[in-house]
């Protein structure tokens, strides 16, 4: 599981309105606020190679990554890296209004709904989590197992299983073992 660390955050904004709201944002919690050249402020760090390069390599390098605009340019530029809901970066997007923050890649394991829920109170913004158990207001395992620092033979499988039947309302039960 990957988890957020406040100082593993890469933000990119591509818009005036963009740069003023990733201002707001960093004045709050430690970010590297990327941007381009031409919207370059103090404390902004000005993409490297483009865009695209730029993102892609932070996907690979940050824990966390903040898109401040449309989701699709988050979709076309982080597509051909996505791999693995137990690996993958927290992606989210913030539209630059600040209205809405929207947990778009790694919801449980990654961290995005719990940062989407925290950005969004940071800004008075709507989160957009679209995780089942989130919307019907049941813990996930693969989030129960994090806080709990549980350990598991196949999770993959497990968080697979039983969260269909969270949602499915069917009775799970937990067996709990503690180490002798």
């Amino acid at each position: 599981m990957n988890t957020v660390k406040p100082e593993s955050i890469a933000l990119f904004c591509l818009t005036p309105g963009g740069v003023a709201l990733a201002k707001r944002l960093a004045a709050m919690l430690p970010l590297t606020c990327f941007t381009s050249e031409k919207l370059r402020e103090e404390g902004f760090i000005p993409f490297d190679g483009g865009f695209a390069n730029t993102a892609r390599q932070a996907f690979t390098t940050y824990t966390a990554l903040i898109f401040i605009g449309a989701t699709g340019i988050a979709v076309r530029v982080l597509a051909p890296l996505v791999n693995d809901k137990f690996s993958d970066p927290a992606v989210v997007v913030i539209d630059e209004r600040g209205q809405h923050v929207i947990s778009l890649l790694s919801g449980h394991a990654g961290g995005a709904n719990a940062l989407t829920r925290y950005l969004a109170g940071m800004l008075g913004a709507d989160p957009v989590i679209t995780t089942a158990t989130d919307v019907n207001e049941m813990s996930a395992l693969d989030t129960l197992a994090f806080q709990l620092n549980a350990r598991m033979t196949d999770l993959r499988t497990a968080v697979k299983t039983v969260n269909q039947m969270l949602v499915s309302h069917q009775r799970v039960g937990v067996m709990v073992g503690w180490p002798n």
